[in-house]
């Protein structure tokens, strides 16, 4: 299994890392806050966010074409949570990392498992979409942070 990301994207939020977790862990109560323009929120149908081997489906535009994904969490850590799509070798990964007191890099990483899925992803409008996608989820996730927990903007740069 190749660990090395294919697109990730990356920015800075202005919450501590423990209010950064538990954004995430709040997603099975709140599953709205990961909703925009072309993610249409998730639904988990077995488990919880932090726990290995929940999973939950979504529902992504990209280049205006709707998909249902479905992924499984695979490992959870205080700074990571890593998910398998089910039907393809491809993975993703957040990751949290304090920067300072009441700041922290939110990354979001897709790779995959595979020969077939390394050369899917790198395809140039596959990887355009989700390079896209995941930019606008990070930028989603720290809006969301930053109304929830009273961060002052900051400028964060994606990756």
């Amino acid at each position: 299994m190749s660990e090395s990301p294919i697109v990730s994207a990356a920015t800075t939020i202005n919450v501590s890392d423990h209010e950064a977790r538990a954004w995430f862990l709040s997603l099975k109560t709140h599953p709205e806050r990961y909703q925009f323009e072309t993610h249409a929120g998730f639904a988990f149908t077995q488990g919880t966010f932090g726990e290995i081997g929940a999973r939950f489906e979504t529902l992504e535009a990209f280049y205006g074409l709707k998909i249902a994904l479905h992924f499984e969490l695979t490992d959870v850590s205080e700074s990571r949570f890593r998910f398998q799509l089910r039907h393809l070798p491809v993975w993703g990964a957040f990751s949290i990392e304090a920067l300072a007191p009441g700041s922290v890099r939110l990354g979001l990483d897709v790779g995959a498992n595979s020969r077939f899925g390394r050369v899917f992803l790198r395809l140039p409008l596959v990887k355009s979409a989700v390079r896209r996608q995941i930019q606008a989820e990070v930028d989603n996730i720290k809006a969301s942070m930053e109304n929830i927990y009273g961060g002052k903007a900051r400028s964060g740069g994606g990756e």
